[in-house]
């Protein structure tokens, strides 16, 4: 599970879902306008949650993993902060938290990889497809793990320095990718759809948006919180705000950005999108050591995008399914997820069941998990869908 982080780069294409049902809404944050609130409760933003006791064979969590969650999969995808893969993408069941395969193999080998930038679970197609190169797609077998074949990118993402890695969706076989432009000969389009062959459906060009010419100045990435919709942010290191789109039939819509004079100098703002709402984490540049600075947390803040008010919270949040304060969260896939380690939710799901606080139905996977759970066992993953 990828946790709200110091240094997380993020990027996101919006749905119609996002802006609360406005056809052409578009919200711009001002900071001067946010109200303050109190603490942040998980069930303002999630539905009644499900427990998942994850397989104890396994020697690696979910803690400091991105989980992405499909109807009857969960993908594990561990990066590391040299970018390049701890661990390789592995499937668990989703009902029952058993471990089913690891997805092929860490290395330069044929099939192999060194990082998986995005990761995306076809389960209707029954297969997980991973980016981790510029110029294609590796494809593996969801329940065998089994390389299956590379999908050529009509663009490379990437420039001579190996920057600018995107993000992508698939549906009924047919990719559509996001990216930042580099140089026009290699990536001149923003977004574009295409076959498994390479073939272009439609594309939308760079044209209005600066190409860069640095490596790794801008990143894409995805989180997947609206419903068979690619979610695109195009953020700067050093979290400079920049502004949400929405890929709609082919055209790119703005649909959230921030107004940047409304901010403190070294502000800067981390953006998730949720079903109707923006999810922010303000930070904060400090100088940690002479001549490096990093942004720190210092405040959560929620957008509705049907009204456009923003709420301030503090950054720790009231999971009040269990009843604890945590900064540990993040939302993926349309849900609201925390890991807890086996020892944590041996006290925690004890005491979350003397106090009532778990519908019935949540409160039986509870006490089933904690008829079993040992001190040593892998983590319990608690999932709550995202409400609309």
């Amino acid at each position: 599970m990828v946790v709200i982080s110091l240094l997380a780069v993020t990027v996101t294409l919006l749905s119609s879902c996002a802006g609360g049902g406005r056809e052409n809404a578009f919200v711009t944050f001002d900071y001067s306008k946010v109200k303050e609130g109190d603490t942040l409760k998980f069930s303002s933003l999630a539905e009644a949650p499900e427990f998942i006791a994850l397989d104890s064979d396994t020697l690696d969590a979910f803690a400091q993993a991105m989980v992405i969650i499909s109807d009857n999969y969960l993908v594990k995808n561990v990066m590391s902060v040299s970018g390049m893969n701890e661990f390789p993408v592995s499937v668990f069941d989703r009902h029952t938290g058993r471990f089913i395969c690891n997805v092929g193999h860490i290395g330069r080998g044929p099939g192999e990889y060194l990082r998986s930038v995005c990761t995306y679970v076809d389960e209707d197609g029954g297969k997980i497809w991973i980016m981790d190169a510029g110029n294609h797609i590796k494809t593996y077998d969801i329940r065998s793990g089994k390389y299956l074949g590379n999908v050529p990118l009509a663009y490379s993402l990437m420039d001579d320095y190996a920057g600018g890695m995107g993000s992508f969706i698939v549906n009924d076989g047919k990719v559509t990718v996001a990216a930042v432009p580099y140089q026009e000969d290699s990536c001149p389009s923003i977004v574009w759809c295409q076959d498994v062959l390479g073939n272009i459906l439609w594309e939308i060009p760079e044209t209005g948006r600066e190409c860069s010419l640095k490596p790794g100045n801008t990143l894409v990435s995805s989180e997947y919180n609206i419903e068979g919709m690619l979610d695109v942010t195009f953020r700067y290191q050093g979290d400079r705000p920049d502004t949400l789109y929405l890929v709609r039939e082919g055209r790119l819509q703005p649909v959230y950005n921030v107004n940047k004079r409304t901010l403190k100098s070294g502000m800067g703002m981390y953006d998730v999108l949720l079903p109707g709402k923006v999810f922010s984490n303000l930070t904060e540049d400090k100088e940690v050591i002479p001549n490096v600075t990093v942004g720190f947390p210092v405040a959560c803040i929620v957008t509705d995008l049907n009204s456009g008010k923003s709420v301030k919270y503090p950054t720790v949040a009231r999971n009040d399914f269990l009843g604890i304060n945590t900064e540990q969260f993040s939302f993926q896939n349309g849900y609201l997820v925390q890991a807890v380690s086996a020892v944590e939710f041996k006290e925690i799901g004890q005491r979350a069941l003397e106090q009532g606080l778990l519908p019935e139905a949540s409160a039986e996977q509870v006490r089933a998990i904690l008829s079993e759970l040992q001190d040593t066992d892998n983590d319990v993953l608690m999932l709550a869908r995202l409400k609309k």
